[in-house]
């Protein structure tokens, strides 16, 4: 009978003979530093120690676990000394195995995976109650000596959690909204998937469906109906309505066509925004809404209206801003921006220095009577770093302030110190202030990582596009953009994915958001002290929502080619 180092012998073959430098294994592989070799001994005493803590709480598992590591382990040993590879230890040797030090986190790891997979199953399944009935759920749960989950506070909660106080009778608004948005996003998921339709008109008509969708969901939400014995008013403004934008639409086609600049460009802006609000202004008059939001919208609705709203808005916003802080149109001359401080200046130290001076108790208050010379150093400031771009000094400004503070405090800011600024009588409705603050605080981000993007295009991209005659519009919409937010993907969907889950913050200015009702619910009689479930129920939301957008990401990242060279 042939020994085992006969068999290894003939495996490693060509006439050599085999042999293993046990010393040298163990220099490179356990003692080559005290440090790795303290290591070693920690990490092999915390894996043998939870191995047998394991096999006294789940001794068939971890057994099977331990057998299959010990056979793969040999497995990958041995096919490592004889130099025989088949596809499942190579694979096992360069991603497992590789190490001491990775054979054994394998093994502890798999091991605390399980652990972690089955407590969870054992508490929110096993011993778990799924009753509503709150008497019933107790008595349940009970029976065991450590109990589990009681997701009949979930369950009899789940209006509240998904739209909270909003009406039963206009629950059908909803559902239109979630059909509706299901049954596009089918539809433009096939038609810009198919290069066919690249330049069809069907492509052209789900753009415009979607342009709608904002305002038709909105109107939805908010329950806009048309006034009562106003018919005939409603369609006639209607109609002009409906005329001024079509009228406009070509306009604005024959305008870019015979002047493309980018002082048309903002011309043609600007004048679909007054006709924009010209027709909201028209139709006001005709139309009443029956739902107030603050009171209405609630739950995983308010989350998603609030989330949606800020992605959406902050995107173009950001870009602006990214663009804006970049621009190096003229700026101010020198001798104006100085000449106009100077001139406010010496206008306030005359009026507000001069007596505040003279009524000055301390030196504390005679310093800060000098306030107007502050003037002189802003204006020193914006032309040493500026040059006088008041577009490119506005954007920085606004970036670096919002970036500067927390969420939670554009939140305060929106509820408490708005109000103040509003004319006497005017009023605005919190939800709308929360959904602004939100847009506004993500477009500050969103524009770093544009500029990001914009600072990554070679500069013989900009020379090119000039080249070929494109003006500013033409070059940043045709050449620069689609480059730039190409890059930053990644970074922009981890910026929504952020915003998405920062919408919780909502919930300390008084909005009753998706975690708002999940803390109102321990605070129910029925269900009094239940705080675990409905925290994991709003933890599978958030989850499942960020891989939502984590997975359309990377199926856009790859059809866009991002990472490739």
């Amino acid at each position: 009978m042939t020994t085992w180092r006969e068999t290894l012998q003939e495996r490693v073959g060509n006439g050599r003979e085999f042999h293993f430098d046990s010393g040298r294994f163990i220099r490179e592989n356990i003692t080559k530093s005290w440090i790795y070799t303290l290591w070693l001994i920690i990490l092999t005493y915390i894996t043998l120690a939870y191995t047998i803590s394991q096999f006294r709480s789940l001794p068939f598992t971890t057994g099977i676990v331990a057998l299959v590591w010990l056979v793969t382990v040999g497995m990958t040993v041995y096919n490592e000394i004889t130099r025989s590879h088949n596809s499942v230890t190579l694979w096992l040797k360069n991603n497992l195995y590789s190490s001491i030090t990775n054979t054994l986190l394998t093994l502890l790891l798999v091991l605390g995976i399980i652990a972690a997979v089955w407590g969870f199953i054992d508490y929110a399944i096993l011993r778990a109650s799924f009753t509503t009935d709150p008497e019933q759920a107790q008595a349940i749960l009970s029976q065991f000596s450590v109990p589990g989950a009681n997701w009949g506070a979930v369950l009899d909660n789940m209006r509240n959690l998904l739209v909270f106080r909003y009406p039963r009778q206009e629950t059908w608004r909803l559902w239109f909204v979630v059909v509706y948005t299901a049954v596009l996003l089918a539809a433009s998921a096939f038609v810009f998937s198919q290069e066919r339709f690249r330049r069809h008109w069907l492509r052209q008509v789900m753009i415009g469906f979607w342009l709608i969708t904002p305002f038709l969901t909105f109107g939805l939400l908010v329950g806009v109906v048309p006034v009562p014995g106003r018919t005939a008013d409603l369609l006639i403004n209607l109609l002009i309505s409906m005329v001024v934008l079509v009228g406009l639409f070509f306009l604005s086609r024959v305008l870019l066509k015979r002047f493309p600049s980018l002082f048309m460009s903002f011309v043609v802006t600007v004048l679909w925004a007054a006709a924009l609000i010209g027709t909201v202004y028209l139709l006001s008059d005709n139309f009443t809404t029956l739902l107030n939001p603050d009171i209405a919208w609630g739950g995983l609705l308010l989350t998603l209206i609030i989330a949606v709203f800020a992605i959406v808005a902050s995107f173009p916003l950001g870009v602006l801003l990214a663009l804006g802080r970049r621009s190096e149109i003229r700026g101010v001359p020198a001798w104006l921006t100085y000449g106009a401080a100077a001139v406010l200046s010496a206008y306030y130290l005359y009026n507000n220095t001069l007596p505040a001076f003279a009524a000055a108790r301390n030196i504390l208050q005679q310093l800060l009577s000098l306030w107007p010379l502050l003037i002189l150093v802003v204006a020193y400031l914006f032309q040493k770093y500026f040059r006088g771009n008041v577009v490119a000094a506005f954007c920085t400004v606004y970036i670096e302030a919002i970036r500067g503070v927390p969420l939670i405090t554009v939140l305060f800011m929106s509820i408490i110190l708005f109000p103040i600024l509003l004319p006497t009588g005017m009023e605005i409705l919190s939800t709308w202030r929360v959904m602004v603050a939100a847009a506004l605080f993500a477009a500050a981000y969103l524009a770093e990582n544009v500029r990001g993007g914009l600072q990554a295009i070679p500069k013989g991209q900009y020379e090119a596009a000039d080249a070929i005659g494109l003006n500013t519009f033409q070059k940043y919409r045709l050449i620069i953009l689609p480059q730039a937010i190409r890059t930053v993907i990644p970074a922009i969907v981890g910026q929504f994915i952020g915003l998405f889950k920062d919408t919780t913050l909502i919930a300390i200015v008084g909005l009753v958001e998706l975690l708002g009702v999940a803390n109102l619910i321990s605070a129910q009689t029925d269900w009094l002290g239940v705080r675990r479930e409905p925290y994991i129920f709003l933890m599978i939301i958030y989850f499942a929502g960020s891989w939502v957008m984590a997975s359309s990401s990377r199926r856009l990242e790859k059809r866009m080619g991002v990472g490739e060279r």
